[in-house]
């Protein structure tokens, strides 16, 4: 996987995040991402409706919603991505997570608990392939 240009998010959006996947560990948890560009501003955790510990789906009901809401948001915001956590493994695509990318413009942020401490990476997944890309925190 070969960095591409970055993301920046901050550094409260990891934190966040962390938590999240902390809370619902041992199931995996996931959101949308918020922002514009390369910008990531805010996340919108969502419930994961995937059966099983080892996978996660978001609600399609709350995609929409959420993008119907952001489209009135003065300046705009848009679904730059999506998140979700790998409780017992690494911060990056399983093959079914590459499987069932959908949205090749998004970035994926996945928080991988199964090293000594948490960590966060991003990548965008296009036509069966995860590219991993620079996550920067401001």
């Amino acid at each position: 996987m070969s960095q591409r240009i970055g993301v920046t998010a901050p550094r409260a959006l990891r934190l966040a995040l962390v938590n999240q996947a902390v809370r619902e560990s041992p199931r995996e948890c996931c959101g949308l991402l918020l922002g514009s560009g390369n910008r990531i501003q805010f996340a919108v955790p969502a419930p994961n409706r995937a059966a099983g510990r080892t996978r996660f789906r978001l609600d399609p009901r709350l995609h929409l919603d959420v993008q119907r809401t952001v489209r009135r948001f003065t300046p705009p915001l848009d679904i730059v991505g999506a998140y979700h956590s790998h409780p017992a493994g690494p911060a990056r695509p399983s093959e079914r997570d590459v499987a069932e990318a959908h949205y090749p413009n998004w970035v994926h942020l996945i928080v991988g608990l199964g090293a000594p401490r948490p960590r966060v990476s991003a990548f965008r997944i296009a036509r069966g392939r995860a590219s991993a890309i620079r996550l920067r925190w401001v």
